[in-house]
Order: structure tokens, then C-alpha cells, then sequence
């Protein structure tokens, strides 16, 4: 009777571990089987033959797949630093004692709750060679129209400048929940020792949320590095590859060219570069520790 009881809360969780299996771990496993073997769409009736680890091999070959590692680098660096800075800076704002801090807050939460594909949709008028908001405004201006979703040189930017805004509100309400949390008494004790309010918030105000930024910065990396829905709706990944990430490689080896083993490969390729960044998640965690 007393080792039933022992483990009787650990009955309580096979619900939600068979819910686990079923959605997650069987999938994952038919991955790695495709992933292994020789699917296309034009075999996919047929019987797949076993090909090792060439999926693997001709996706690390593939010129293509490293343009999109490279975007993948600009694309979530950019969006990374541009969200945690801006984030940074408006939730540090909302901290203060303003007038409508509770009417800017529900404006600003309004791009995180709105949903990927909408943001697209909208970011994709705006940017929009043709008919958009922002070269009509240049052209008003007697500036010259840009190729903002056109030209390889320019095209991850208009993503990530529509990523930035779809993500940052989450990085200000994170930040803002840990600016909360410090004791203001300590700001009053900084002030009567003459510490100014830029050296409070250097020296005081960062070290004591560091925690909030390293998830953040981590959490928003991972998002990022997984995010597709963006550049799918605004650019469909062209011109060529120059604004497919590695997220929405994978996506158009399987779905656009019908190559679904090698979409099963970089999917593979693509978990254990999130992976390898939860690591360093669970590192910098415990050196915080």
C-alpha cells in the first residue's frame, strides 16, 4: 500500500504524458524516420528507400541552406536587439509616474496580441513596392520609391522591422514585471548618495533585473529563430533566398518543392540549433544561480 502511494501523483500526470506522446514525441519520431529515408511527394505512394544521413548531407550542402543560416544570423540578431532595446527603453518609461500609463500600456500590448499572419498581411501593404504606405510617403516627399520586399540587400530589414514590432510588447511587459519587482527604497537610498538617475539605472537598476533579461533575450532568440510566419505572408522567402530564414527553408523544401525528407533533415538540423541556445539558457540560469 505504501509504495502505491508513493507513486500515486505520478498517476495523475499519464494523462497529460500520453497527451505528450501522442502530439510531440510520435511526431518527432516520424520525423527522424522520414528524415532517414527517401520521401518526396512523387514517391510518397511508393516504397521509400533507406538513405542514411544523405538528407542530412545534401542539406548542409546546399548553397541555399547556408544563405538561409546567414539570413537566420541577420534576422534574429536584428530582431533580438532591436526588441530588447526598444523594449528596454519603453518599459523603463512606463516605470516612471506618467499620466495614461494604463492607456499606453493596453496601445502597446495591442501588436502582441494581434495575430502573426494579420501582422503580415499589414506589414506586407505597407512595405509593398507598389502600392504602399511608406514609398507613397517618400514619393510625396520627392524622395525615390524603395523595393522594400524586392531587393535582396533590403528585404530582411522590412522582415525584421515587422518582426520587431509583432515581438516587442512582450519584451516590455517582461521588463516592466522586473522593474517592478525592485524595492523603490533603494532608489530613495541611491538619490540621498547622490547617484543620478542614469548611474541608478546602470549600476542598480540592470544588475538587479538581469535575470528578466537573460530569459527574455533567450525566450525572444528561440521565437525568432523559429518564426516563419513573417517573412512566409511578406516575402514568401524570395527574391531567390534572400530573406528565407532557416525556419522557412525547411518549410519550402517540404511544402513549395515537395522534397519532404530533406524538409524532415533541416527540421531535424533546425531543433538542434534550438537546443544547442536552450544550453546556454539553462547555463546562464544557473550561473545567475
Amino acid at each position: 500500500m505504501h509504495s502505491i502511494a508513493r507513486y500515486e501523483p505520478y498517476l495523475y500526470l499519464l494523462p497529460a504524458i500520453s497527451i505528450l506522446c501522442v502530439f510531440l514525441l510520435f511526431p518527432f519520431a516520424w520525423n527522424i524516420y522520414i528524415s532517414t529515408h527517401g520521401v518526396s511527394i512523387t514517391t510518397i505512394l511508393k516504397e521509400w528507400e533507406f538513405v542514411w544521413l544523405d538528407n542530412f548531407i545534401q542539406v548542409l550542402n546546399d548553397p541555399n541552406f547556408h544563405t538561409s543560416i546567414k539570413i537566420s544570423i541577420i534576422f534574429v540578431g536584428g530582431s533580438v536587439v532591436f526588441q530588447f532595446l526598444i523594449g528596454l527603453v519603453i518599459a523603463s518609461l512606463l516605470n516612471q509616474n506618467i499620466k495614461g500609463k494604463q492607456i499606453l500600456i493596453a496601445l502597446i500590448m495591442i501588436p502582441w496580441i494581434t495575430s502573426g499572419l494579420i501582422a503580415a498581411f499589414s506589414f506586407k501593404f505597407i512595405f509593398d513596392n507598389s502600392f504602399g504606405i511608406i514609398n507613397y510617403i517618400l514619393e510625396y516627399l520627392g524622395f525615390s520609391s524603395i523595393a522594400w520586399l524586392s531587393d535582396p540587400k533590403i528585404v530582411v530589414w522590412s522582415i525584421i522591422i515587422a518582426n520587431v514590432w509583432y515581438g516587442t510588447p512582450f519584451t516590455i511587459l517582461f521588463l516592466t514585471a522586473g522593474l517592478l519587482s525592485i524595492n523603490p527604497s533603494i532608489y530613495e537610498s541611491a538619490k540621498v548618495d547622490g547617484a543620478s538617475k542614469i548611474k541608478s539605472f546602470f549600476y542598480l537598476t540592470l544588475p538587479m533585473i538581469r535575470s528578466f533579461i537573460i530569459i527574455d533575450i533567450i525566450l525572444i532568440t528561440i521565437w525568432s529563430i523559429n518564426f516563419f510566419e513573417i517573412p512566409l505572408i511578406m516575402t514568401g522567402g524570395n527574391p531567390l533566398f534572400a530573406s528565407t530564414p532557416a525556419s522557412l527553408y525547411m518549410y519550402r523544401q517540404a511544402f513549395e518543392f515537395g522534397l519532404l525528407s530533406k524538409g524532415s533533415a533541416s527540421g531535424i538540423i533546425l531543433l538542434s540549433i534550438n537546443i544547442v541556445v536552450a544550453f546556454i539558457y539553462i547555463i546562464a540560469l544557473k550561473r545567475r544561480g
